[in-house]
């Protein structure tokens, strides 16, 4: 299949280069939101979580007696306990949008590359 010969008509030409770019365009980011997939993060339980993030946010505070420390302990759970369910939903929408993003850039690639052979195939 040749694109670009003397025979063919300028127009065609054209489109060729311009279908061929966003073909190329389409496969490198099918390609990348790939490997976005392969290498999908995984979703950390709540031990997982309490331990390497809310240890880090842990709340400096002042207190002499027990009940104080209990609230701000219960406090402070509660506080993890929503974080953790915003950065476990965040996280399954990401992983969702990703492979939306892969199936539509590779149906575009096949349908671009698809086209490029229909307009350019000899009769």
């Amino acid at each position: 299949m040749k694109l670009f010969t003397k025979e063919k008509d300028t127009l065609l030409k054209v489109v060729n280069a311009v279908l061929l770019v966003i073909a190329i365009f389409a496969v490198i980011i099918t390609i990348g939101t790939g490997i976005n997939l392969i290498n999908k993060p995984k979703i950390m339980t709540y031990k997982e979580y309490a331990k390497e993030v809310c240890t880090i946010d842990k709340l400096e505070y002042e207190c002499l007696d027990d009940s104080c420390t209990k609230e701000l302990d219960a406090e402070r759970k509660k506080t993890c306990q929503s974080f953790f369910l915003e950065y476990k939903k965040t996280t399954k929408h990401d992983i969702r949008t990703n492979t939306n993003n892969f199936i539509i850039s590779l149906i575009a690639s096949i349908v671009l590359i698809s086209t490029i052979h229909l307009i350019n195939k000899k009769i």
